[in-house]
């Protein structure tokens, strides 16, 4: 007799895009295998979504929040799911008929997948906006294969993916406090990519199935604010510390940098106060270093060979670092044969 299909729920954080949630509602709603139900969090504290959902969705579960931000917003969708997987969808992204059904393969192909994502793409529908993502040895992470064209193959593991469409076990997820909630907007995909890494679950990145992203990279002074304190929030409490030992030059000669930058480029005040963010939530650091501790499989060793030596994306341009990447490439492996050396047996925090 087969398996019983397992219940998802789809979580929508939604912040004054009206008609893109609509059409990602519907897109769910189109799946080829049926969703458990649909819950959306109206972010929005006017509630301009309220009326437009009960009229063309009246089924779907909707809450309203006074923009408490994206991560905080998701883990109230998921206090109140009842299914298996949680499969978040950013509100102005729509899931290919069959996306769901294909990462719910994988789940059943893979038990120890806890975290599966799909292809995205701009709305094209075949050039890359992101989903096997990479991440640096400094924690600096990006879009992988942007804007390159859409790609084929099966699933395969991969460290960090994107949180723009993710499904993630239930269970996982509750395990590991949901997403950040230190975290308003941004690096919650990348932070508990890692997380589920160290608690033994596994990540994949199926290229088959899609989703279609209306997605504009932008930036701006407060978006480097909340990239840069999320960070650095979670590199120091994810990492052992004898891996931030190891990086700590790489590290330091890259904040060094990036001050430099910040300052050519009109935000460095907003740099300093994600320093000061940071240094405000060492308790915070601490505290979560412990409870990641006590849920630890994976050593550092185990995953570090995943990291990246050189910052590599037409999203992020760095002049210093193109003419210092042979420089990174060795000190990569000296870092990684580093860690290697500390033990594959998980260290105190």
């Amino acid at each position: 007799m087969p398996a019983a299909q397992p219940l998802v729920s789809a979580v929508i954080v939604t912040y004054k895009e009206l008609d893109l949630t609509l059409a990602a509602v519907a897109s769910l709603k189109s799946q080829s295998v049926p969703i458990h139900e649909i819950i959306v969090v109206d972010n929005d504290p006017a509630h301009s979504v309220r009326e437009p959902m009960r009229a063309a969705h009246p089924d779907v579960r909707l809450l309203h929040e006074d923009n408490i931000g994206y991560a905080p917003a998701c883990n109230r969708g998921a206090a109140v799911a009842s299914g298996d997987w949680l499969f978040f969808l950013n509100p102005d992204a729509a899931a290919a008929q069959d996306c769901l059904e294909l990462l719910l393969q994988v789940a059943a192909e893979h038990p120890a997948a806890g975290i599966i994502t799909p292809q995205i793409l701009f709305p094209d529908g075949e050039t890359i906006n992101a989903g096997e993502n990479e991440i640096h040895l400094t924690g600096i992470a990006w879009c992988g294969r942007y804007e390159q064209r859409r790609e084929d193959g099966p699933p395969r593991q991969a460290l960090i993916t994107t949180g723009a469409a993710m499904l993630i076990d239930a269970g996982l997820y509750r395990r590991l406090e949901g997403y950040c909630e230190q975290f308003f907007l941004f690096y919650e995909d990348p932070d508990i990519c890692l997380r589920a890494w160290i608690v033994g679950a596994e990540v994949w990145y199926v290229p088959r199935a899609t989703v279609l992203h209306h997605y504009s990279f932008g930036v701006s002074n407060e978006k480097w604010y909340y990239l840069e304190r999320h960070r650095l929030l979670s590199m120091l409490s994810t990492l052992q510390i004898s891996t931030l030992l190891i990086l700590a030059p790489l590290m330091l000669g890259s904040e060094l940098s990036l001050l430099f930058v910040a300052r050519a480029e009109g935000w460095l005040a907003h740099k300093l106060r994600a320093y000061r963010s940071v240094w405000q939530a060492r308790g915070w650091i601490v505290a979560r270093r412990r409870r990641l501790a006590a849920m630890r499989v994976l050593p550092d060793a185990a995953i570090i060979d995943r990291f990246q030596a050189r910052v590599d994306s037409p999203q992020i341009s760095s002049g210093v670092g193109r003419r210092a990447g042979p420089l990174l490439v060795a000190y990569r492996w000296a870092a990684v044969a580093a860690v290697k050396a500390v033990g594959r047996r998980p260290a105190r925090p």
